[in-house]
C-alpha cells in the first residue's frame, strides 16, 4: 500500500494534466480572428507560447528550397532596429526560450519563460516577425554552418543513415526532399528571399496559437492583435496535398557507400499513404510492442538472444496527409545479413502470432504506464494538441488512448503488423562500406548511391 501511494502521488501531476484533455478543460478564444487554445495552469509562473502555421516547406519553389526552414532559424538575425546580438541579449535577459521549426506541411514557433516577462518578450518576438531583415553578414555566417553541418555527416553515419531513409522511402511523394534543402541550395538562401517567405507566412498563412501557464499569458492579446502584422482576412492559407497515392511492388533495397566505414546502419520501412491512416493507438502499440525499449520483440531478438546490434527501434508515425512506418539498428559490416534476416523474420513470426501473449501484454503496460508522462511538460502537451488539430483529430482522444491500447487484442497487433511492416512492402536503406553489395545480394536487386547525393 505504502508503495502504491508514492507511486499515486509521483503520478498525480501528469494524471491531472491528462484529465485537461476534456474539451471543458481548454479554453478557445477568438483575437481578431486569430484562433486560441488557452490551457490554463497556474502551478507555475512560467508560460509556454505556440503559433503554429498552416503551411511548411511545401512552400518553396525549385529555387528557394529550404528558405522557410532558414527564414523561422533565422528570424531573430536582425531588424532595422536591433542587430542579432541585441536581440539575442534582449531576450537571453529574460530569460526566454525561442525558435521556430518546419515541416513540410507544417512550420511552428515557440516561446517559453516567466510570466512577469511575458509582455516585453511577446513584444520583441511580434517585432522580430514583423520586421526582420535578414542581414547578408548574418546569411553568410548561417550558410557556412549549414555547409559544416551537411557535410560532417559523413562522421555520423546514423544521421545520414536517418536523411537518406526518408528521401528514399518516400520517393514518388512530395514529402521526400529535405525540410532544408541541399547543399545545392544554399546558395540561393537570400535576403530578399527570406523576407518574402516572412511576408507570404504573415499574411496569406493561417496561424493558431497555443498557450499554456497562469492567466496572466492571456494579456498579451493586444501584442498579437498590433504588434505581430498578421491579419485574418488574408492568412486563410492551409496547405493539403493532394497527391496519386504510392503502389508498392516488392522490396526495394538501397546501399548508401562512405569510405571506410566499420558498421552498417540499416532502415527498413515505408510511408504510408493517408487512406491507411486509422486506428492510431493500434499503431502505436504495435510499434511499440516490435521496437519500443529494451524488453521490445525486436530488441529481444536482436540484441538480447543473439548480440547483433546494441539498440533496435520501430516506429509507425503520422502527418495530416500521411505517415511512416519503420525499424532501424545498426551492426558490424560481418553481421550485416543476420541482422536483416532476424528483422525480416521477427516481423513475420509477429504477423503469423508466433510471440507468447505476455510479450504483448508487457508493451502495453508499458506504453499505457508512461502514457501520462508525455504530458509532465506543458510544451508537449500544446505539441500534441497541435498535432491532433493538424491531423484533423479530437482532443478526446487523448483521454480514450489507454483504454483503447487496452481493448486491443493479439488479433489486431498481428493484422497492424502486417499492414505496416509487410516484407514486400518495405524500402531497405543501408549506409555503409561498398562490400556490403555481396551480403544485400542475398535479399534482391540492390541499388547502389554515393552518399554525396543526398547532401
Amino acid at each position: 500500500m505504502r508503495k502504491f501511494i508514492i507511486v499515486f502521488i509521483y503520478l498525480f501531476p501528469s494524471l491531472l494534466l491528462l484529465a485537461r484533455a476534456s474539451e471543458t478543460m481548454i479554453q478557445k478564444y477568438d483575437w481578431d480572428g486569430i484562433e486560441v487554445v488557452y490551457l490554463k495552469d497556474a502551478r507555475y509562473p512560467t508560460y509556454n507560447a505556440l503559433i503554429y502555421f498552416a503551411d511548411g516547406s511545401l512552400s518553396d519553389r525549385k529555387n528557394e528550397l529550404g528558405a522557410t526552414n532558414a527564414m523561422f532559424s533565422l528570424l531573430g538575425a536582425g531588424t532595422r532596429r536591433f542587430s542579432q546580438k541585441e536581440l539575442s541579449d534582449n531576450l537571453e535577459y529574460y530569460g526566454v526560450s525561442y525558435g521556430g521549426s518546419s515541416t513540410h506541411e507544417a512550420s511552428s514557433y515557440a516561446i517559453s519563460g516567466l510570466v512577469k516577462n511575458i509582455i516585453p518578450t511577446m513584444k520583441k518576438i511580434c517585432h522580430m516577425f514583423a520586421d526582420a531583415q535578414f542581414p547578408p553578414q548574418e546569411i553568410r555566417k548561417a550558410k557556412i554552418r549549414a555547409k559544416d553541418s551537411l557535410n560532417s555527416m559523413v562522421t555520423s553515419h546514423s544521421t545520414l543513415a536517418r536523411r537518406v531513409f526518408r528521401e528514399l522511402s518516400l520517393a514518388k511523394t512530395p514529402f521526400s526532399y529535405p525540410v532544408g534543402g541541399k547543399l545545392r541550395d544554399i546558395r540561393n538562401l537570400k535576403s530578399k528571399v527570406l523576407k518574402k517567405k516572412l511576408e507570404y507566412f504573415n499574411k496569406r498563412v493561417y496561424k493558431k496559437i497555443y498557450l499554456s501557464g497562469p492567466p496572466g499569458v492571456l494579456a498579451i492579446k493586444d501584442i498579437i492583435n498590433k504588434e505581430c502584422g498578421w491579419r485574418k482576412k488574408q492568412s486563410s492559407f492551409k496547405r493539403s496535398v493532394s497527391y496519386k497515392p504510392k503502389k508498392f511492388h516488392g522490396t526495394k533495397i538501397h546501399l548508401v557507400t562512405v569510405p571506410n566505414a566499420n558498421q552498417a546502419h540499416v532502415r527498413v520501412g515505408r510511408v504510408l499513404n493517408k487512406d491507411e491512416l486509422h486506428k492510431h493507438e493500434l499503431m502505436q502499440l504495435t510499434s511499440s510492442y516490435l521496437g519500443g525499449g529494451f524488453t521490445s520483440k525486436l530488441m529481444r531478438e536482436i540484441r538480447v538472444k543473439r548480440g547483433l546490434s546494441y539498440t533496435a527501434n520501430a516506429f509507425a508515425s503520422e502527418q495530416k496527409d500521411y505517415g511512416r512506418a519503420g525499424v532501424a539498428s545498426f551492426t558490424k559490416n560481418s553481421t550485416l545479413g543476420a541482422l536483416i534476416t532476424v528483422i525480416r523474420d521477427t516481423l513475420a513470426s509477429v504477423q503469423k502470432g508466433k510471440f507468447p501473449k505476455e510479450e504483448l501484454e508487457r508493451a502495453r503496460g508499458h506504453l499505457t504506464g508512461g502514457y501520462p508522462f508525455k504530458f509532465e511538460m506543458n510544451a508537449a502537451y500544446l505539441g500534441e494538441l497541435i498535432h491532433l488539430d493538424h491531423t484533423g483529430r479530437d482532443y478526446a482522444d487523448i483521454l480514450k488512448f489507454i483504454d483503447r491500447v487496452k481493448s486491443y487484442s493479439t488479433g489486431d497487433v498481428m493484422a497492424m503488423t502486417k499492414a505496416l511492416y509487410s516484407w514486400d512492402k518495405q524500402t531497405i536503406v543501408v549506409v555503409g562500406d561498398k562490400s556490403l553489395l555481396k551480403q544485400l545480394k542475398q535479399f534482391g536487386k540492390v541499388k547502389m548511391h554515393n552518399y554525396k547525393n543526398f547532401l
